[in-house]
């Protein structure tokens, strides 16, 4: 098993955390195989403006909405101290992943990721905020090919982080059940 600092000292903890991981898993699943769908009938219009710009523009919010329900849910199995659903997206992105990172023991999965990946992700979510909350013309972005290969290449480290992240991931319980 997985060595980590996070222990259950009783089966009603045990069982919250279990449905905890169970719903972040079931939720998670739903969402990252309909966006796996979405990018691949977004790859699929490349040729067709209209139908391209539009796709792209909802590969692009339902992004944030795989990371944001990954966030709420991870948070549900082990807050980070101070959490608030009203902290911005960085802060809750950032501790949220230290604090499962630090109590599975999975740092150097987590430093990697951040070294290497959040300034495009940080990117894509001014953009994502910007389309969402529209000030200017410009603010409903067009898509072009490349913002679409980045918007893919984002996806696809998040997506093997969280992977990473959570293999071999276990949850122990010190309860004796003799």
């Amino acid at each position: 098993m997985s060595d980590h600092s996070k222990k259950y000292e009783n089966l009603n903890e045990m069982f919250v955390a279990v449905q905890a991981m169970n719903k972040f898993q079931s939720i998670h699943n739903v969402i990252r195989k309909d966006y796996i769908v979405l990018l691949k009938t977004t790859g699929g219009n490349i040729s067709t403006v209209v139908t391209f710009d539009a796709l792209y523009r909802a590969s692009l919010r339902s992004l944030f909405s795989l990371i944001e329900a990954d966030i709420y849910a991870l948070n549900k199995l082990d807050q980070y101290s101070g959490y608030a659903d009203r902290d911005t997206f960085n802060d809750k992105f950032k501790k949220t992943f230290t604090q499962i990172a630090t109590t599975w023991k999975k740092e150097a999965i987590k430093n990697e990721y951040f070294d290497s990946n959040l300034k495009e992700l940080k990117e894509l979510k001014k953009m994502r905020d910007e389309l969402v909350h529209p000030k200017e013309i410009a603010h409903i972005h067009k898509a072009s090919e490349s913002d679409f290969q980045k918007l893919k290449k984002v996806f696809n480290e998040y997506d093997t982080f969280i992977n990473d992240l959570m293999n071999n991931f276990f949850l122990n319980s010190t309860v004796s059940f003799s």
